[in-house]
């Protein structure tokens, strides 16, 4: 008997060890997806201060298409970050606004192959997906580029996936959240039952 209790009392450990583990995990993601918000919109709040309504200094997108395999996969994330002063360049993974019939108005992620300057601070760009045969048939413009691709986060399109769903969001956060609460109330259940018989 004790021996099924000790070994219940380790199972029980390692969930809330790893339910408060969870919990933290959520926690930081929120404070970085805080950040995140806080510099999207002081840098929002700066450029129409000053008159320049560009794109925001850093973005997220994930990544619909086999059009960029094995580079970026499908379900990947991509982070991307503004450059101003049109600093791209031959080679750079983009994330940009396409003016494709098809695809009109989307984020499209793709390898610039060429660049053609034709302003200061404006150039037409051809690109094309590292898994595609010919160039995108639209060229793309500076002011359509949200920014170039600093990182991929492989598979963080399924997390969002099922996050996006308010119920699953809410069970993630709400069953690790019991398993410790329950946990410690037991505990102090426990030590109270114990002072009353000393």
């Amino acid at each position: 008997m004790d021996n099924n209790k000790s070994n219940f009392s380790s199972l029980f450990s390692v969930f809330r060890l790893m339910s408060k583990s969870f919990v933290i995990m959520i926690i930081v993601f929120f404070v970085i997806f805080g950040l995140c918000v806080t510099g999207y919109f002081l840098d929002l709040f700066i450029n129409v201060k000053s008159g320049n309504y560009e794109h925001p200094l850093f973005g997220g997108y994930v990544i619909v298409s086999q059009s960029m395999v094995p580079t970026i996969n499908v379900n990947d994330a991509v982070v991307v970050k503004r450059e101003n002063n049109d600093k791209y360049a031959v080679g750079d993974v983009i994330t940009f606004k396409s003016d494709e019939n098809n695809y009109e108005g989307y984020p499209i992620t793709h390898r610039i192959i060429s660049k053609e300057e034709f302003a200061d601070s404006e150039s037409s760009y051809t690109t094309k997906g590292d898994n595609n045969s010919i160039a995108d048939p639209s060229r793309v413009y500076t002011s359509n580029i949200y920014g170039k691709v600093m990182f991929v986060i492989p598979k963080l399109g399924y997390l969002k996936s099922f996050l996006a769903k308010p119920s699953n969001f809410f069970l993630c956060v709400l069953i690790p959240t019991l398993i410790v609460f329950i946990y410690d109330f037991s505990r102090i259940f426990s030590a109270m039952n114990k002072r009353e018989y000393n």
